[in-house]
């Protein structure tokens, strides 16, 4: 169990507002501003000088992450957005003129625009129709075709919290791989479940992951992480070089275009060290309470603030069974623009997204937070 208590005093934007908006940005921690001032002391009193210190804490960092996820340190990358991960596996694969990818309709643009960018490479976007914000994976299975290369999703939809079956996706990826004779590969934006749900890639096989820091991870926005399992590493190719894409990148003077092995090869430059450093400082607070607890918790939450939304009349828009909850409440009321106008004057942190208001609590939010928000409507 988490000492909510405890928890709470590492959070100082407890003392301002009422904080139920992790889906959008987050706050920082206090282990965030130890961290950023211990890194921002140093370059004031020393700058370059035994610069070594960050590059061992951000491979720190790196192990932490794929210890967290069930993977090895060798396919884990930092990048600066979601955005800018899933693009690199985008244009990194190779297609035939005619290949498609398999979206869902309802997803965040991040997992979107990549994707019809491949357009001028003649691949083709199918868009997987959602029920009521759902999806249906008897309608995947029939999308997916001999000419379908990637099937792309979200781990948790932005819009209603919806959790996808990862483990069946990546299932049908596998069997349909096998049964067209060509690789289907699974890729998935983690970045509204990464920090707040468990996910163990050695239990589901994944084949592309990209997360930014700035939501559930509690970290600064600019900096997040990758995951490219090992098994298909040198079938993507970086979209973008640079010195730090080779196996030797402090030998300056001497160029050998030989590409590293590892997921560092689409790490081309130098990296968003702060970044890097708010988001391992939140993976120590994480780990703290343990990841699971942690999970138990926000879904405890989402299930408090569900019989207080009902008792209020208001609309619940998020799929709350079991296996499909996440951190992520939506929900309508009769007058949605008036009561998000009023609850954000209230100093209650939340989001309007499509239409809906939208909560999304972290494992330091209490109860009593929720029912101020049943209290206002």
């Amino acid at each position: 169990m988490i000492d909510i208590s405890e928890a709470r005093k590492y959070f100082p934007v407890t003392k301002n507002i009422i904080y139920l908006d992790h889906a959008a940005v987050a706050p920082i921690h206090l282990f965030t501003q130890k961290a950023l001032e211990d890194y921002l002391s140093h370059f004031l009193k020393q700058g370059i000088k035994d610069y070594s210190i960050w590059y061992e804490k951000t491979e720190q960092i790196r192990e932490n992450f794929a210890d967290f996820l069930g993977a090895d340190a060798d396919e884990i990358g930092f990048i600066k957005s979601t955005s800018a991960g899933l693009s690199i596996f985008a244009n990194g694969i190779e297609y035939k003129e005619g290949d498609n990818v398999v979206i869902p309709d309802i997803e965040f643009p991040a997992n979107i625009y990549p994707w019809l960018n491949l357009k001028k490479k003649g691949v083709n976007v199918k868009f997987l129709h959602s029920e009521k914000g759902y999806t249906d994976l008897n309608r995947l299975d029939e999308l997916i075709d001999s000419r379908t290369r990637v099937v792309s999703v979200s781990w948790i939809e932005f819009l209603n919290g919806y959790r996808n079956d990862l483990s069946a996706i990546s299932a049908l990826c596998r069997e349909k791989s096998k049964q067209f004779g060509r690789k289907i590969y699974f890729c998935v934006d983690a970045i509204q479940g990464l920090g707040a749900l468990k996910i163990d890639l050695k239990e589901t096989e994944i084949d592309f992951l990209a997360a930014d820091g700035h939501k559930w991870l509690l970290g600064l926005e600019g900096a997040g992480i990758l995951y490219c399992n090992k098994k298909i590493l040198k079938e993507v190719h970086p979209a973008f070089v640079g010195w730090k894409s080779v196996k030797n990148p402090l030998n300056f003077t001497n160029i050998d275009f030989d590409l590293l092995e590892t997921s560092k090869k689409f790490e081309e430059g130098s990296l968003n060290v702060a970044g890097i450093l708010s988001m391992g400082a939140s993976l120590d607070l994480i780990n703290k309470f343990g990841i699971e607890n942690t999970e138990k918790r926000v879904l405890s939450l989402i299930k408090t603030a569900q019989s207080l939304l009902l008792n209020k009349n208001a609309i619940l828009e998020s799929c709350l069974e079991e296996p499909f909850r996440s951190g992520i409440l939506s929900f309508s009321t009769k007058n949605i623009e008036s009561d998000y106008a009023k609850l954000i004057k209230n100093n209650i942190q939340l989001s309007m997204r499509g239409g809906l208001l939208r909560i999304s609590p972290h494992f330091y939010n209490i109860e009593e937070e929720l029912e101020k928000v049943a209290d206002i409507l």
